[in-house]
């Protein structure tokens, strides 16, 4: 008899840890940042969105990637952002990584707008606090998406073309941004990108930031790089601190 409530108290012991320890994970595991949005034309996006922490409404960043690259090639710079009080959407272009589907790039021109809106309407995001950051053709996109967006905050663009598929960003630069900023950012020896660049530059009439690296590297390969990687991720984070409007 004594052995039968032994063995009743070590089930009720052992399910009273389990019910612990399944409490504890329920309180632990973060839910999942993916998110899905259905494009006008029927075509699932799919990015991550991870806001930043504390409470209040938080500027945000939204990040697109380059020509046969994944969402996943900026994770090493999503925490920076979300350390520096930007809640960011991460996401995958059309034809690439979870998104999928075949590339249009007329299609994803609208899609930047299509994220945009969606990431105002999550709570604790400022609708005035909104900016792009792109590489390669991500970065033609975010130039032409942030030029289109009269609320969009600032850009930056990483290794801009002045023509990448057919997306031509010098107009929307000379129109769109007149009277708001980009950060264009290249390596010397990395063309077109630096002709691009210094095109831009010589036609923009609004603010442009400009800064060039001594090497061949493009995209994202430049914030990934252990060269630039400190100074970079610094500076893109300072010139979204002085171009983001204040709460």
């Amino acid at each position: 008899m004594k052995y039968v409530r032994y063995l009743i108290f070590a089930a009720l012991f052992l399910m009273m840890i389990i019910g612990q320890s399944s409490a504890q994970d329920a309180t632990t595991t973060p839910p999942s940042p993916v998110v899905k949005v259905t494009a006008s034309d029927g075509q699932v996006l799919v990015g991550d969105f991870i806001p930043a922490p504390g409470d209040g409404d938080k500027p945000s960043v939204l990040l697109m990637h380059m020509y046969q690259s994944i969402r996943q090639a900026w994770k090493d710079f999503v925490p920076e952002l979300t350390n520096a009080g930007y809640s960011v959407l991460n996401v995958d272009l059309r034809g690439h990584g979870a998104t999928g589907g075949p590339m249009n790039w007329p299609a994803t021109v609208t899609d930047v707008q299509t994220w945009l809106d969606w990431l105002r309407s999550q709570p604790n995001i400022r609708a005035d606090g909104v900016s792009i950051i792109g590489a390669s053709v991500g970065s033609n996109l975010a130039l032409i998406g942030c030029a289109n967006d009269k609320r969009c905050a600032t850009v930056i663009a990483l290794s801009p073309g002045a023509n990448y598929f057919d997306l031509q960003p010098n107009d929307f630069i000379v129109k769109g941004l007149r009277d708001r900023s980009a950060l264009l950012v290249a390596s010397q020896r990395d063309e077109p990108s630096i002709s691009g660049v210094k095109q831009f530059t010589a036609n923009a009439q609004g603010e442009i930031g400009v800064q060039l690296f001594a090497s061949n590297l493009h995209g994202t390969a430049i914030l990934n790089s252990p060269v630039f990687k400190k100074r970079l991720t610094a500076l893109m984070i300072n010139w979204l601190n002085d171009h983001t409007p204040s709460s």
